[in-house]
């Protein structure tokens, strides 16, 4: 029985302790991961390049507005070093408002969409409406100026020509300087109207430049430039208007008004001269005594004073319906009509009072506190108040009205007194005096309500209107491509990363020396891959065929580690077994065998792994007769064994796949075959099946003198190895240690190709070395 005095496994999971990270070790990580790094790298960076080459260019023209602020409020909010709520976000809102940007799909025709243009076709659009549920029309060119339209359904809708109205079934349509070749079309489509007007509206930028500039940056993106400056001005255009319109609304209705009664004035009194001088002509009476002249100035001057007041009420009538406007919507509003009234300018200045409470309060409170409430409900009071003013005034102006009406009545009294020819030429020149006067006096305030127009103009000036921009601001070429390159290596070195993350596999020999708790004696480094149309593995036999080989190297290392692992211990026999299928334990075994053999010894390998033999494909030789007729009776070992082809070395291969390995390795023929075969060889080497995945392996182990268990780097995790480490407990034999094979190459970047490196240079190949170029050198390095 061979020496039970081996060593002791921990009985517990070891702790992982605490390593310090050097740069190099993330390096490594990169190098192992360089494939995933470099495919995610040039994966993203090649999207980036394309979006930016490919992409359509986007300009963006733009414009600047200044607001200036209204006479009045900034000095008094200035002087009480207050600021207001925000005047300026007011404007921009009002910019951008629906309105407006309805006007400006309406004016530059937004909505109107032509594609699908034929090369050389070229015309001028001034007239598209449909009332189709799908308002999509071909326009093919006939020649000669004429054209055809047809439906989404290819149904020809209509026939016309250009420069003339086309009135089709739901459609009509207007196109001048068509220019193009028989046969050449275009697509023409009316796109529906408020998704248009949205989409224009969330593409308008706009915002103050600066701090308290009162200056606003006005912006619009469009693929063509030409049209993204036009949208800039048309908006610009639009806004100034409508301001124009709203700060002027109560003069201009006062001047319509003015207008619409001086067209009316200029008639009577171009038909009253004329009567007054057919008169004259006629009757030969051409000019009234003193008395009469008297009673005509006097009549001309209460019926101009009349014709004033009218016009008077009329403004009034205008302040109270835009004062009982504002009062119904909230909104502060003083009328400029009876300005100069010490009550009404009173008033008008409390409310620029408030008005300054009320903008001190906005920067704190929202409408709903009840201080902003209070200072509300002020200006609500003092408006009820000037809407009472005017309607008083209003009232006063009306008994005024009645009262020169009652003296005109005593004037035509006295006109009737005088004699028929005299009383008809003074009414003529009562008509063409009184006429002549209101005429003048409307002439004066029409010129006052224009210039009270003018003054109150709007406050927004023009600084710079919008240009066609010569350059795109997307794609940015430079800033794409350097964030593409950022963002790939950002990528790249995050999946790689989280791939090392996610792998939990064992490459670290530190990692499974410290879960195992056996010493490592050797890491052999990857051997090359089979050719797929050869059924040998005699290529990975390197102890033989390269001995001067960095893993022929390695298996040396091995039979040294074997030697001092048990100085004054039998290791006549040695199984060597791993956790699972596939990690090159048959491979070790046969280059051991070969190695133990190069120092003169006879050595023996016994294909013990009877459900998945491979023994065989290593050397010249049969599989059957093999152990299992050897141990069944039916061949003896003579006939059994093979020579394979390497000095010293023959090889027992597993032989047929028997029903019951495991009794079959456990029999007593298997423990007096092996005692009679330590009398023949001075090394027997037991090709063991794997531990955790039968139980063959640990009822083999008492035959054996030492243990070698295989552990494939990047293969196991940390589960398995603890497994391992428990299944190792149960062997019945010394453990020499772990054999380390790095079979699919995952482990050289852990271990820096240290025996390629180190190895390969030490055995004569200096000389090819040197013969590399010296960028070949250096990118090896």
């Amino acid at each position: 029985m061979p020496s039970t005095d081996k060593p002791t496994l921990p009985q517990m999971a070891l702790s992982w302790q605490e390593e310090e990270v050097h740069l190099s070790d993330y390096l490594h990580i990169l190098l192992r991961r360089k494939v995933v790094f470099l495919a995610a790298f040039f994966a993203v960076f090649t999207l980036v390049a394309l979006y930016t080459f490919i992409a359509t260019p986007i300009y963006e023209a733009s414009g600047t507005l200044h607001v200036r602020d209204e006479k009045g409020k900034v000095d008094l909010l200035g002087d009480l070093g207050l600021s207001q709520g925000s005047p300026i976000e007011s404007e921009i809102e009002i910019l951008k408002s629906r309105t407006n940007v309805e006007e400006v799909v309406r004016r530059l025709h937004l909505d109107w969409q032509v594609d699908k243009k034929s090369k050389g076709v070229d015309f001028r659009l001034l007239q598209f409406h449909s009332e189709a549920e799908e308002p999509v029309y071909r326009i093919e060119l006939a020649g000669d100026g004429s054209f055809v339209v047809k439906d989404a359904d290819g149904k020809v809708a209509g026939q016309g020509r250009a420069g003339e109205r086309l009135r089709g079934d739901g459609f009509e349509l207007l196109l001048t300087d068509l220019v193009g070749e028989k046969g050449d079309s275009f697509r023409l489509t009316q796109r529906a109207f408020n998704p248009t007007v949205q989409g224009v509206r969330g593409t308008i930028r706009a915002s103050e430049l600066g701090r308290k500039t009162n200056i606003i940056r006005l912006a619009y993106t469009h693929s063509d430039p030409t049209m993204a400056r036009d949208v800039v001005n048309t908006l610009t255009q639009v806004f100034l208007e409508r301001s124009v319109t709203l700060k002027t609304q109560e003069a201009s209705k006062s001047l319509e008004f003015i207008a619409g009664q001086l067209q009316s004035v200029r008639q009577d009194l171009d038909a009253a001269e004329k009567q007054l001088e057919q008169f004259k002509s006629t009757s030969g009476l051409v000019q009234l005594d003193v008395e009469a002249q008297s009673l005509i100035e006097r009549l001309a001057k209460a019926e101009g004073q009349m014709a004033a007041i009218s016009v008077r009420k009329k403004q009034v009538e205008f302040a109270i319906e835009s004062l009982a406007d504002a009062l119904a919507k909230g909104e502060n509003y003083a009328p400029a009509v009876m300005a100069d009234d010490p009550v009404i300018a009173g008033m008008a200045q409390i409310l620029a009072e408030y008005e300054v409470q009320k903008q001190a309060l906005s920067i704190e409170y929202t409408e709903a506190h009840p201080a902003m409430q209070a200072v509300l409900g002020q200006i609500a009071e003092v408006q009820r108040k000037l809407l009472a003013t005017y309607r008083s005034n209003l009232q006063d102006l009306s008994q005024q009205y009645e009262a020169l009406r009652a003296e005109l009545s005593r004037y035509d009294a006295q006109l009737k007194l005088l004699p028929e020819a005299e009383r008809q030429l003074a009414h003529l020149a009562r008509q063409a005096k009184v006429n002549a006067d209101i005429y003048t006096f409307l002439l004066q305030k029409h010129e006052e309500a224009r210039i009270l127009r003018a003054s109150t103009m709007s406050n927004i000036d023009v600084i710079d209107p919008a240009i066609a921009p010569d350059r795109p601001v997307k794609p940015h070429k430079k800033k794409n491509l350097l964030l593409g390159l950022i963002v790939g290596l950002m990528v790249g070195v995050g999946l790689a990363f989280f791939l090392e993350y996610m792998d939990d596999t064992l490459k670290d020999s530190e990692q499974i020396k410290r879960l195992l708790g056996l010493p490592i004696l050797v890491t052999i480094p990857f051997l090359g891959r089979r050719d797929k149309e050869s059924q040998s593995r005699s290529h990975t036999l390197v102890s033989q065929l390269d001995p001067k080989a960095p893993a022929a190297e390695a298996f040396r290392s091995l039979r040294t580690g074997i030697h001092f692992s048990a100085i004054h211990k039998t290791k006549q026999v040695l199984m060597v077994s791993s956790s699972f299928p596939g990690e090159g334990k048959t491979t070790i075994s046969a280059n051991l065998a070969v190695t133990l053999a190069q120092t003169g010894g006879r050595v023996l390998i016994i294909g013990c792994d009877l459900r998945k033999p491979a023994l065989h494909e290593f050397f010249e030789g049969h599989r059957t007769p093999g152990l299992t007729e050897v141990l069944v009776g039916d061949e003896s070992f003579e006939s059994a064994v093979n020579l394979a082809g390497a000095p010293g070395v023959d090889f027992l291969s597993s032989g047929s796949t028997p029903p019951n390995p495991a009794e079959l390795l456990a029999s007593a023929a298997m423990t007096q075959l092996l005692t009679d075969l330590r009398q023949r060889y001075d090394h027997i080497i037991l090709d063991a099946p794997p531990m955790l995945a039968v139980t063959d392996a640990t009822v083999l182990s008492p035959l054996a003198d030492l243990l070698l268990v295989t552990f494939e780097v990047g293969r196991s995790n940390q589960k398995t190895a603890l497994m391992l480490r428990d299944q190792l407990n149960q062997v019945q034999a010394p453990i020499a240690g772990l054999v380390l094979n790095d079979k699919t190459s995952k482990g050289a970047s852990y271990y820096g190709g240290y025996y390629g490196g180190y190895y390969g240079s030490y055995y004569g190949d200096s000389d090819n070395e040197q013969q590399k170029s010296w960028w070949q050198r250096l990118l090896k390095k």
